[in-house]
């Protein structure tokens, strides 16, 4: 398998991704709570399609600079070129939200596309839809729209940078419908099945938030067809 189907493999729930949705990161007045580049930006798995495909099961906790925490977990199931994700989050209050996304990879073009939707802990669903590809040994750009529970669009661009082994730095703005631009940074590392995640948002007024998150992750073969 070639390099950027195993970076989709170990990224299957990147974008969007992901352990916990946007929400979580003091985003949800601009984002919603989705999940279409999510607070685990990047999270390296060792799922391999060759072998029949991989489930991915997630879990861990957060906690965001406005005094907000919470855990969150998903399952990925992840095929030769396609990856699906159910997620849920559980915040300080008791409150729940769920997510789903679903991503393509095109060995050919080196290429992809994901979408997604979010339920948060109010009912308030938002969607997000993008495409991905890679521009240089260890560098893939994204971008696309996210569809708030509102009606309003917002559009994000991102830069995702494999650092070193198990270490992958995201540069991302999100324009909001009205045109205003949130800068965000996320640096994430995994090693031996765990893996840290710490994100810093800076707002249109100037303010700077931050989160951090921390994981677990199991990766087992998927079941044969027809079980």
């Amino acid at each position: 398998m070639g390099n950027c189907e195993n970076h989709f493999n170990r990224h299957a729930s990147r974008n969007h991704p992901n352990l916990i949705p946007m929400k979580l990161h003091s985003l949800s007045r601009l984002l919603a709570a989705i999940t279409a580049v999510a607070s685990i930006a990047v999270l390296p798995a060792t799922a391999r399609a060759e072998d029949g495909g991989a489930v991915i099961n997630r879990k861990g906790t957060y906690s965001t600079s406005n005094g907000a925490s919470g855990t969150g977990s998903s399952t990925t199931t992840v095929s030769k070129g396609a990856a699906n994700t159910k997620g849920a989050w559980t915040n300080a209050a008791g409150g729940k939200g769920t997510w789903l996304s679903q991503r393509s990879w095109n060995k050919s073009t080196q290429s992809g596309a994901f979408s997604g939707s979010a339920t948060r802990p109010n009912g308030a669903t938002s969607t997000w839809q993008g495409t991905t590809a890679r521009t240089a040994p260890g560098v893939f750009s994204s971008g696309g729209t996210i569809t708030l529970a509102n009606g309003q669009q917002e559009t994000f661009k991102s830069t995702d940078t494999r650092v070193a082994p198990g270490t992958w730095d995201k540069q991302q703005v999100l324009t909001t419908a009205s045109g205003k631009k949130v800068d965000r940074s996320v640096d994430t590392t995994f090693s031996g099945g765990s893996g840290t995640s710490t994100a810093t948002s800076t707002l249109p007024n100037g303010q700077t938030v931050s989160s951090t998150a921390s994981f677990t992750q199991e990766v087992s073969p998927a079941p044969a067809a027809g079980k």
